[in-house]
């Protein structure tokens, strides 16, 4: 794979080639891999970008994880679009990547010609509107994994945050070469929770996006992934707005052909 370095920092992307560009931006504690079950859709009739942001995969952490901010992940998004030589994507953003990827929209528009969001992680949105219980349960992940990383060190903040994620057990069912990746990211985990505690995206900014966007919801979303899915799908103007059936936030990593329908669905002619 790629890389190229950028403001000192090895960065690492996929790249299947030629064609115009879908650009795929990865989940927070994931990586470019998540893709794998996508890209087989696209190849063919695209170039396939798919990055590793700072502190995922193979791309270098950010130096000081409590400054990482998704302007930051967006400047390297558009230096990664630099470096392939283009100027016009199809972006497609999951959770976290979604926060990064709007980010490098709102400052770069003329960049991205649709765009696909997958329950992006817009904690500000929430603030915005006062959603109170929502608002619980975010501040519950973002400041549960800090203060157990504090208190019972990486496995204790890890166990506690995969728990909440994905359900009672998800820890202790993994095997310990998951675990240990896992708790190789730690350091990458608190730069993404500073990052998302920061976001500064309102509801006004995304009603200046003007390309045509499809926000997608999974069947079975925490009550937090969904309400920030639908205030985006409400900012975004003519925004389109389905629900992938029996699925789950990691939707593109469980029900990879039932993303890549949906996003070529949108993005073909």
């Amino acid at each position: 794979m790629p890389t190229f370095e950028y403001n000192g920092a090895s960065v690492n992307y996929r790249d299947s080639d030629e064609g115009d560009v879908l650009l795929l931006l990865h989940a927070a504690g994931s990586t470019s891999g998540q893709w794998r079950g996508v890209t087989p859709h696209f190849e063919e009739r695209y170039r396939v970008i798919a990055p590793d942001l700072f502190g995922h995969g193979r791309t270098d952490f950010w130096p000081d994880p409590k400054t990482l901010t998704h302007d930051d992940q967006g400047d390297l998004i558009n230096a990664v679009l630099e470096e392939v030589g283009t100027n016009s994507v199809h972006m497609i953003a999951h959770s976290y990547g979604g926060a990064s990827g709007i980010r490098h929209l709102l400052k770069r528009p003329s960049t991205v010609r649709s765009l696909v969001v997958i329950e992006p992680m817009i904690g500000s949105l929430l603030f915005e509107r006062d959603e109170t219980e929502a608002i619980k349960e975010v501040k519950h992940m973002w400041d549960g994994f800090l203060e157990s990383l504090e208190a019972g060190g990486p496995e204790a903040a890890w166990q506690g945050f995969l728990d909440f994620r994905n359900g009672p057990g998800t820890w202790e069912g993994y095997p310990q070469k998951t675990r240990d990746n896992f708790l190789s990211r730690t350091e990458g985990h608190v730069a993404n929770i500073h990052a998302n505690k920061s976001n500064p995206t309102t509801m006004a900014e995304l009603a200046t996006i003007s390309v045509p966007t499809l926000a997608i919801r999974s069947e079975r979303p925490t009550h937090f992934d969904l309400r920030m899915v639908e205030l985006v799908a409400e900012a975004i103007p003519n925004c389109e707005f389905i629900t992938l059936p029996d699925t789950e936030h990691m939707c593109p990593l469980t029900h990879p052909d039932l993303v890549a329908e949906a996003i070529d669905r949108h993005i073909s002619p």
